[in-house]
C-alpha cells in the first residue's frame, strides 16, 4: 500500500508540476496575484519584449468582459471583444513595463524572461489614468471659464479618450454625472455658445470676430474650408481671428471649431497612444457658416468668464487705466512711421523701411518677420500711442503668423516701441487682454511699476518666441536660480511624501545652471519652426526691500512644433533698471504649490 500510494503521490506532483509548468509558459496564473508573461528572443531585449507583449494578452484575456463596449469605438472595427481588450490594454504598455517584475530564466541558446504584474499594480496603473482624466476635466472647466475655448475642447476631449481606455468605460461617474453621456454634451453646449463673424474683408484675407457667448474668446483654434481644401489649424487671440484664401473670399465660408487635436497628440503619450487605437467623438455645431453679407452684430449676453464688455478691446481696456495716451495730432507722425512698416511687410518689400529702425530695432524686427509668415489683420484706425518716459509706445498692431509646415497659425497683438530719435527700438507681443487688466488695474501700484512689468513680461514673452538667446543671456543673472519641473502620473496615495504630489501629480524638480538652460533652449530652438507662449492669471508682490523686485507668478501656455504644455511660471526679477532687468529667479511647476511659491522662499 504505501508503494502505491508513493506511486500515486509522484504521478499527482508530476501532473501538478507540468500544468503548472505548462500554464506559466502560457503566462496564466489563477487571476489572484496577478498575470505572467513568458516572451523568446535573440537577445534580452527582443524576449523582454515578447514578454510584456503576453502579459498585455493575458491582461487583456482576464478584463475582456470589462472592455467589452469599447469595441464600438476602436478604429479597427474587428468587433472582436479580446482584440479590443488587446488594443486597449497595450496603451498602459510602458506603465505595465515600468510596474512588473522581470526574471532572466536562461541566456542560452536563446534569451528566455518572464514578466509578473500584480492585481494591486495593475489596479493602480488603472486608478492613475483616471486620476489623470479627472485632472483634464476640472482643467476643461477652468479653461471655459477663462474663455480658453481651445483648451476648453481639446481638455474635454482628450478626458473622453481617457475614460474609453478605463474598464467597465460605459458606467464612470464624476460629480454624479456619467461621463460617456455628459462630455460629449459638455462640448456641444460649448460649441453652440461659439460665434464667428467676419468683420471684414478683402481680395484673399477675411478678419473675424470670435466670441464666445458674447464675449470675445481668449483663444480659439479653427479651420476653414477655402474653396478647394480644408486650411492649417488657425488660432484666434482676444476674439480676432482670420481667413486666408489664395484668390478670392467665397460668399459662404465653412469654419470648423477644432475639438480632436490629433495633431497635438504627440505632448501626451497616453492620448498619442490612444488615438491611433480609439475613434473620438463627434460633435454638433463644431460647423459655422459664415455668410459674406454678415457684419459685426453680436448681441451681448452675459459671461461665465471675467471680460467686461465694455473692455472688449485694447483701445478700451488702456483708455481706462490712468497711463499717458496721445492725442490723434501728437500721435501722427509716429503714425507715419508705423503705416510704413506695415506697408512694407505687406509688401515683403522690408528693406525700404531699415532707416526708421535702430540697429537693436532692426534686429529684432528681422526676427519678428521670419517668424512664419507674417502679414497685418484686422482693425488699424484704433492703435494706441502711449507715452512711458522718453519713449513712444504703438500698441497693438494685430499681425497673423503662419507656419505652413507645422499646420499652425498664432494672431498676435504686436507693439512699437519708439525711441527718444523717433526710431522703432523695440519690438513686443502685447499681453493677451486679461494679463494686461491683471496689472494695469491694480489699486497698490504707480504708474511706473504698472508700466515696467507690462514693458518686461511682453519683452520675455517676445523673446522666447523669436528665439533671442542673447536678450535671455543677458536678463538672467549668472547665478540665477533656474528649476525645471517634470511631471508622472502616479495614483493617490494614503501618505504624504514631503510635498512632492500636487493634484495626484508626482512632480520631480531640477536645477540647472544658467549656462545650462540656455543650452537646452538653443537646443529647443534648433529643432522647433516655431515657439508660441501666452500668459494669463497674473500674481505679482512687490518685495519689501530692494527696490523694485517683484514675484510674478503667471500661468503660461507654451506651444511649439514638438511639444505643448500648460503650467505656472514664477519669476523674481530685479526692475530697477527697466532697460536692464535681472532674472533672479525662474521656476516652472504644473500647478502652484503652496510650500514653494512666493517672493518669501527666495528674498
Amino acid at each position: 500500500m504505501i508503494g502505491k500510494n508513493r506511486f500515486i503521490i509522484v504521478v499527482l506532483f508530476l501532473f501538478f508540476h507540468t500544468a503548472l509548468s505548462i500554464n506559466a509558459q502560457m503566462g496564466i496564473t489563477d487571476g489572484i496575484n496577478g498575470f505572467t508573461g513568458n516572451g523568446t528572443g535573440r537577445n534580452l531585449r527582443a524576449a523582454d519584449n515578447n514578454a510584456i507583449q503576453e502579459l498585455v494578452k493575458q491582461i487583456a484575456y482576464k478584463y475582456s468582459s470589462d472592455f467589452e463596449s469599447v469595441k464600438d469605438y476602436l478604429l479597427d472595427d474587428s468587433g472582436d471583444d479580446k482584440l479590443a481588450a488587446q488594443a486597449v490594454v497595450n496603451t498602459y504598455v510602458n506603465y505595465i513595463q515600468n510596474s512588473s517584475e522581470r526574471e532572466i530564466l536562461s541566456q542560452s541558446p536563446s534569451y528566455q524572461v518572464r514578466r509578473f504584474i500584480s492585481e494591486d499594480a495593475l489596479g493602480e496603473i488603472f486608478s492613475a489614468r483616471r486620476f489623470k482624466m479627472e485632472d483634464m476635466l476640472k482643467s476643461a472647466s477652468k479653461a471655459e471659464k477663462a474663455g480658453k475655448i481651445d483648451d476648453a475642447l481639446r481638455f474635454y476631449n482628450w478626458s473622453y479618450y481617457l475614460m474609453q481606455s478605463l474598464p467597465n468605460s460605459d458606467t464612470i461617474s464624476m460629480d454624479g454625472r456619467i461621463l460617456v453621456n455628459w462630455i460629449p454634451i459638455r462640448i456641444e453646449e460649448i460649441l453652440s455658445g461659439v460665434s464667428f463673424v467676419q468683420h471684414k474683408a478683402d481680395a484673399k484675407n477675411a478678419v473675424l470676430d470670435i466670441t464666445y457667448k458674447g464675449a470675445p474668446v481668449t483663444s480659439l483654434d479653427y479651420i476653414y474650408y477655402n474653396g478647394t481644401d480644408w486650411s492649417n489649424i488657425f488660432s484666434a487671440k482676444d476674439g480676432i481671428g482670420v481667413l486666408e484664401f489664395d484668390s478670392f473670399v467665397p460668399g459662404d465660408i465653412q469654419v470648423k471649431c477644432e475639438c480632436n487635436y490629433l495633431s497635438e497628440a504627440h505632448i501626451d503619450r497616453d492620448i498619442n497612444m490612444l488615438v491611433d487605437v480609439l475613434c473620438g467623438p463627434s460633435f454638433q455645431g463644431d460647423m459655422k457658416t459664415i455668410g459674406s453679407d454678415i457684419r459685426a452684430s453680436v448681441a451681448s449676453v452675459n459671461s461665465q468668464y471675467e471680460i467686461d464688455d465694455t473692455e472688449n478691446t485694447d483701445y478700451e481696456l488702456l483708455k481706462r487705466s490712468t497711463l499717458v495716451l496721445f492725442s490723434d495730432k501728437e500721435a501722427l507722425p509716429f503714425r507715419r512711421r508705423i503705416d510704413k512698416v506695415l506697408s512694407a511687410i505687406e509688401s515683403k518689400k522690408y528693406n525700404s523701411v531699415d532707416e526708421l529702425f535702430s540697429l537693436d530695432g532692426l534686429d529684432i524686427f528681422n526676427k519678428l518677420i521670419s517668424y512664419g509668415d507674417a502679414y497685418v489683420v484686422g482693425d488699424l484706425d484704433s492703435l494706441l500711442f502711449m507715452v512711458s518716459n522718453d519713449e513712444v509706445i504703438c500698441r497693438s498692431v494685430p499681425m497673423n503668423f503662419s507656419f505652413k509646415n507645422n499646420n499652425r497659425t498664432f494672431v498676435e497683438n504686436v507693439c512699437f516701441v519708439f525711441n527718444s530719435d523717433t526710431l522703432i527700438d523695440n519690438i513686443s507681443f502685447g499681453l493677451g487682454r486679461k494679463a494686461s487688466k491683471d496689472i494695469l488695474y491694480h489699486p497698490s501700484w504707480s504708474e511706473y511699476a504698472r508700466k515696467i512689468l507690462i514693458e518686461f513680461l511682453e519683452n520675455y514673452k517676445t523673446a522666447y518666441a523669436l528665439g533671442r538667446i542673447d536678450y535671455l543671456r543677458q536678463i538672467f543673472d549668472d547665478n540665477a536660480v533656474i528649476v525645471v519641473g517634470k511631471v508622472s502620473e502616479r495614483p493617490a496615495q494614503s501618505v504624504d511624501v514631503e510635498q512632492k504630489y500636487i493634484d495626484n501629480k508626482y512632480v520631480q524638480y531640477y536645477h540647472r545652471s544658467k549656462e545650462e538652460y540656455m543650452e537646452q533652449l538653443e537646443r529647443c530652438y534648433k529643432s522647433n519652426e516655431f515657439i508660441n507662449i501666452r500668459f494669463a492669471e497674473n500674481e505679482i508682490e512687490k518685495a519689501g526691500k530692494g527696490g523694485e523686485v517683484y514675484g510674478i507668478s503667471i500661468k503660461q501656455d507654451y506651444y511649439s512644433t514638438n511639444y505643448g504644455d500648460t503650467g505656472y511660471l514664477f519669476v523674481m526679477v530685479d526692475l530697477n533698471d527697466p532697460k536692464q532687468p535681472i532674472i533672479k529667479v525662474r521656476v516652472w511647476m504644473p500647478e502652484r504649490d503652496p510650500d514653494f511659491w512666493g517672493l518669501s522662499n527666495f528674498w
